[in-house]
């Protein structure tokens, strides 16, 4: 019994032996295996933070965006007339302005971020490219607006604005 066990590992130490002198006969190989594992690595580590950096975070920095700029309509929404008006020139209407003109450029510059808007905006459900600029101009304007409209065209844009940026009331 104990010479077939001293046989099986024999055999078992010679078929290892022999695995290992055919893998030491190929260095190059091993070598050539390992960079090349190395270099696959780094590249897909490269497009991956390409993709992150350059689609997935701006996409969802626009989308942030979109409601914030859904909130500050909502919550600013009472500094107008009917409901209430605040004095021209008081530090109350410049900070509504100011905050509409800050959305308006964040979303121009969040919008020109992202690469290849067109296939981005189906995996993020985001509006068209063309609305977002036209909601930025519709913002501006918003914000550059009369406290007492003269005229129904120089009221709120509110509604507008939501529509094109895809905003549920």
């Amino acid at each position: 019994m104990a010479s077939e066990t001293t046989t099986f590992s024999h055999e078992r130490w010679l078929d290892f032996r022999a695995s290992f002198v055919q893998h030491i006969r190929c260095p190059m190989q091993i070598a050539l295996t390992a960079l090349a594992t190395v270099i696959s690595g780094a590249l897909t580590l490269a497009f991956g933070q390409i993709a992150v950096r350059g689609v997935i975070e701006p996409a969802l920095k626009l989308k942030r965006l979109i409601g914030t700029i859904a909130f500050n309509l909502d919550y600013y929404a009472n500094k107008f007339p009917p409901v209430g008006s605040p004095a021209p020139g008081s530090p109350t209407e410049e900070e509504w302005r100011d905050i509409f003109r800050k959305n308006t450029c964040s979303l121009l510059e969040k919008l020109n971020l992202i690469a290849s808007y067109r296939l981005v905006r189906f995996f993020f459900r985001l509006p068209r490219r063309y609305d977002v600029a036209r909601a930025a101009a519709e913002l501006m304007g918003h914000s550059n607006r009369p406290v007492k409209a003269t005229h129904p065209a120089l009221a709120g844009r509110e509604t507008e604005i939501k529509k094109l940026l895809r905003i549920e009331t």
